[in-house]
């Protein structure tokens, strides 16, 4: 072979390794260009889930998914380590997580295992203030496995927006202002009739409507009832008039849009106390109750019904307790259940229907001593008007599943951040399992004024 061979075969061999290469960049751009994140559906109530995929990724690459959540006031995000298999694909359903803040395969983790984003305050809770607009959630994909710090500043590969919200297109609001009655109450667009809950939160105050807004979404008309700082109402709990709840509970019934047969009541925390209350005092007119984290006697506040007082439980603030890492635990600041005095107690066997939810570490309220208390009573009576779901490792916020998990945040009535309790996932678990048994129970007993179960209050 002479040079001029030698020559002819070097050149062809560099525009070979020219064109090879040229086709290697090439494709790998176009490969780039169409990486792709999408979520199906896009638009969807906050208790549905979403299939969320990746394709045109690098076979066996390393990916970050990112949630993000901004609301006025605070941001909550979330995020998965995965490795895309050998189809340049991924799973959010069925691809396990191997890092971030959830892992294994969980189809709706990278929506309840959401923290508050860094440079916050502490103690954010993520509860909707605004139920009418949608949360408005960006998903996006990285390269590499990352974690929340780097986030903050990494340019995402691909990304997609998707809503998620707790009030139906078919859903209408009606503001409230009768008599001494406040609030709104959410229902299906048309006339009905539509069974009727009340729906009312604890401690805090306000209006929160957000559940409300989701049980109008899958077809009650549902009346988000505040009690204190809201509006002309009083700006703080210092006495309970059970009259209040009576009226709105006569108000709610009197609308042409509600079905008759007796009232639904829904409500967590101190509001159980209320909603009980309504159950036993006034049972002809509520025939289901569901009590979420809730008490089996008075607590915190006086409380009167037609010229009655109605003795509670106390509440200390010399045994609330702080724990090695800063937060407030204020379990054991209500006086024992043991030392209430006559009349504190809650006759349930009185009631009409009751679903009871506990959480088996509520580090809020001793809830599962007062379900045992109350389940040892109804038993000695012979009751059968009631059902019990005790879940372990749930803590005290019981809500509709599928948004931002609160196990910590501050809480004004003792200015600290406090313990809700509760592990993450057995959590989401016991969110995922109640809210349907939540839906079955106000639709088989709301409107009913079932007589079928042996209570007390039948014999009178």
């Amino acid at each position: 072979m002479n040079w001029a061979s030698i020559r002819r075969f070097v050149n062809q061999a560099e525009r070979i390794a020219r064109v090879y290469y040229k086709e290697q960049f090439v494709s790998k751009v176009i490969h780039r260009s169409m990486a792709t994140i999408y979520a199906t559906p896009s638009t969807t109530l906050v208790d549905e889930k979403v299939k969320i995929n990746l394709s045109g990724f690098d076979p066996g690459s390393k990916v970050t998914v990112r949630s993000y959540l901004p609301e006025p006031g605070l941001i909550f995000e979330g995020h998965g380590h995965f490795v895309v298999d050998g189809s340049g694909e991924v799973s959010v359903s069925t691809d396990p997580s191997v890092g971030g803040t959830y892992t294994d395969v969980e189809p709706m983790g990278l929506f309840w295992s959401m923290v508050q984003s860094p440079g916050l305050k502490q103690g954010l809770r993520y509860a909707k203030k605004d139920a009418t607009t949608p949360m408005q959630i960006t998903l996006s994909v990285h390269k590499g496995h990352l974690d929340i710090s780097a986030l903050q500043t990494d340019a995402p590969i691909a990304k997609t927006q998707i809503q998620r919200t707790y009030l139906s297109s078919d859903v209408e609001i009606i503001k409230v202002r009768s008599g001494k009655v406040r609030g709104k109450v959410f229902k299906p667009k048309g006339p009905g009739p539509f069974k009727g809950v009340i729906d009312m939160f604890g401690g805090a105050g306000g209006l929160l409507a957000y559940r409300a807004a989701l049980l109008a979404s899958r077809g009650f008309a549902a009346y988000a009832l505040p009690y204190f700082r809201y509006e002309d109402l009083p700006s703080s709990v210092g006495q309970v008039e059970l009259e209040y709840f009576e009226e709105a509970t006569d108000w709610l019934q009197s609308q042409s849009f509600v079905q008759p047969g007796g009232i639904g009541v829904c409500a967590v925390s101190y509001g159980t106390v209320l909603g009980a209350r309504m159950a036993t005092e006034f049972p002809e007119k509520i025939s289901a109750c569901v009590s979420i984290s809730g008490c089996s006697a008075n607590i915190t506040v006086p409380m009167s019904y037609k010229g009655r007082d109605i003795p509670y439980l106390n509440f200390d603030y010399s045994r609330m307790k702080t724990t090695e890492a800063g937060l407030v635990n204020i379990y054991d600041m209500i006086d024992p259940l043991e030392t209430a005095p006559a009349g504190a107690l809650i006759e349930f066997e009185k009631a009409q229907n009751l679903l009871f939810f506990v959480g088996m570490d509520d580090k809020n309220l001793p809830a599962q001593h007062f379900i045992d208390a109350t389940e040892k009573r109804l038993k000695a009576l012979g009751c059968n008007n009631y059902e019990i779901v005790r879940y372990p490792g749930c803590g005290h916020l019981i809500e509709p599943p599928y948004a931002p998990i609160t196990l910590v945040s501050y809480y004004k009535a003792v200015d600290g951040v406090i313990e809700w309790g509760g592990s993450l996932r057995e959590h989401q678990r016991a969110l995922e399992h109640h809210w349907p048994k939540l839906l079955q129970f106000l639709d088989k007993h709301v409107g009913s004024q079932t007589t079928s179960r042996q209570s007390l209050h039948s014999k009178l």
